[in-house]
């Protein structure tokens, strides 16, 4: 199973951001930090993946198992012209792939034990387009479960 701390969390998604073709940029960080602070970045390209800091929940199973549950939200973005409406939907069609793509990894992970989330907890969400000028996309969230037992040792 993946490890509970951050770095691992962050570099899970990371990894797979960086292998999949359609993906030009990757981020980390609050929703203060978010499109603004990935577009200003040398190298940037659309789509992007924005993987927002998590609420961490511990849990302990009472069988000397503990996991956080990272509750966490990520999404990938692609610009299209205001005035473009075809442009628009395919912005929307192409992010809502990409993150198929991603939960199909994380399925395949999920039947090798590495990571646990209940798939019945994934929500998406059109991005509000009252907050993010020209920026088309989904937001997944999803409540990650992952290993601290390693991490707890005094």
């Amino acid at each position: 199973m993946i490890s509970g701390d951050l770095v691992s969390y962050i570099n899970y998604f990371k990894f797979w951001a960086d292998a999949h073709p359609d993906v030009n940029f990757f981020t980390f960080g609050s929703v203060e930090k978010g499109a603004t602070y990935a577009v200003s970045q040398p190298g940037f390209a659309y789509p992007f993946v924005w993987l927002e800091q998590p609420i961490i929940q511990s849990l302990d199973n009472d069988a000397s198992h503990f996991n956080e549950i990272y509750h966490t939200g990520i999404t990938v973005l692609i610009h299209a012209d205001l005035d473009d409406f075809d442009a628009q939907i395919q912005a929307y069609a192409k992010s809502l792939q990409i993150l198929h793509s991603l939960q199909a990894k994380m399925k395949k992970d999920r039947k090798r034990g590495e990571l646990n989330f209940d798939w019945n907890q994934i929500k998406k969400e059109a991005v509000n387009q009252l907050w993010m000028d020209s920026h088309y996309g989904w937001r997944m969230e999803i409540p990650l479960e992952l290993n601290i037992n390693p991490l707890l040792v005094v």
